[in-house]
């Protein structure tokens, strides 16, 4: 039997032909011609249900805690969701951003040294947010005053990342004590908490989630259902038309490119005060390129790049609980060495984008410089 936190206790096998007859149901489904958002939503309700007859097979006669596993795909989906935001309100006036990764590992930096002089935590989540916006700036100013190639502009922006905050953490940071300011301890929310099941997993979590809730509603509202979001698109999509109504092309898109910027520094702030409570070299990891992958996978929207998220976030708290589950598990002779169960997020985000190339369709105008005539 499979047991589901305390609260269910399913029989595997039974479950697993259940499971497998739903997912073949919904995969007829559609092949009638349905809207393509309610095909798109049958494709994701296929992608859990698998996620969960993965659980159940792998914990066959053991335990499971799925609300630990839900919140854990929350939290690590929150700064792939952030970065992933940054890059859609970039790419949809027609930056390309493949500096995300940049952007979050600054904003790590930045949060740990003012959250340690200043000794508040959230002085370094300002300092983060407003560090990546720097840095976005500097993108913005390459691409669009310069017109630098934008895929050159946002390397460069990674390298002088790295090399710089590795630097002054060597430099700075370690010689004056400045790199252990502690994280942020989890928040419950009154009486919303209290909910069975659903109030620990989305009530009870550190103020990165919720901010990273809050933006992003307000960003797809803001995107998709306001008249600056309307601009924004057209300057993705057409520059020139929307110049010719009167929309000054470049000046939305420097703002919209260090408004994203901001975002993803406070993505990196979740690595090193959301986490860890330290800064370490590279600690982001090459999550803002995974970022940028559930961008794409979201068609750069920002609730379907946060249903991306949530699957990269799942992949990475699935390896970190097989690490602790595999020697219990009967059918494991030999345990999988770690290395290649911390490869499993990264695996799956070159099996979704290569299965997503040449289907998604990115704003017409990206990478193209504009120039007022």
């Amino acid at each position: 039997d499979q047991m589901l936190g305390t609260l269910f206790k399913l029989p595997s096998q039974a479950t697993l032909y259940a499971i497998g007859a739903l997912c073949f149901f919904i995969a007829g489904l559609r092949l009638f011609r349905f809207a393509a958002s309610l095909r798109s939503l049958l494709s994701w309700l296929v992608a859990i249900l698998a996620a969960l007859a993965f659980l159940v097979w792998v914990t066959s006669g053991g335990s499971i805690e799925l609300p630990g596993i839900i919140q854990s795909t929350l939290t690590a989906a929150t700064p792939l969701t952030l970065g992933a935001m940054a890059g859609i309100l970039c790419e949809r006036v027609g930056i390309i951003n493949i500096a995300i990764e940049g952007m979050m590992l600054s904003g790590a930096f930045a949060a740990v040294a003012f959250a340690s002089l200043f000794e508040s935590l959230w002085m370094g989540l300002l300092a983060g947010c407003l560090v990546g916006g720097l840095m976005a700036a500097l993108h913005a100013w390459l691409s669009i005053k310069y017109k630098v190639d934008q895929i050159i502009s946002g390397t460069v922006i990674n390298i002088l990342a790295a090399g710089a905050t590795r630097f002054m953490n060597l430099r700075v940071l370690e010689p004056a004590k400045l790199s252990t300011p502690g994280s942020f301890e989890p928040v419950s929310i009154p009486v919303l908490s209290d909910i069975p099941i659903i109030g620990p997993i989305l009530f009870q979590n550190q103020p990165t989630v919720y901010i990273m809730l809050i933006l992003l509603i307000v960003v797809n509202y803001v995107i998709f259902f306001t008249p600056w979001g309307l601009r924004m698109r057209a300057c993705g999509e057409h520059p020139r038309a929307a110049d010719t109504v009167g929309v000054h092309v470049n000046r939305m898109r420097y703002i919209s490119v260090i408004v994203g910027g901001l975002i993803a520094g406070i993505g990196g702030a979740y690595f090193s005060l959301g986490v860890v409570g330290t800064f370490e070299d590279g600690m982001t990891r090459g999550q803002g390129f995974v970022a940028l992958a559930a961008m794409i996978f979201g068609n750069w929207n920002p609730i379907g790049a946060f249903l991306a998220a949530l699957l990269f976030g799942f992949a990475n708290a699935i390896q970190v609980k097989m690490q602790i589950i595999q020697p219990l598990l009967p059918f494991i002779d030999q345990p999988i060495p770690h290395q290649f169960l911390q490869m499993a997020p990264y695996l799956l985000t070159i099996i979704v984008v290569a299965g997503v190339v040449g289907r998604a369709r990115p704003p017409a105008a990206e990478g193209k410089p504009y120039e007022k005539q």
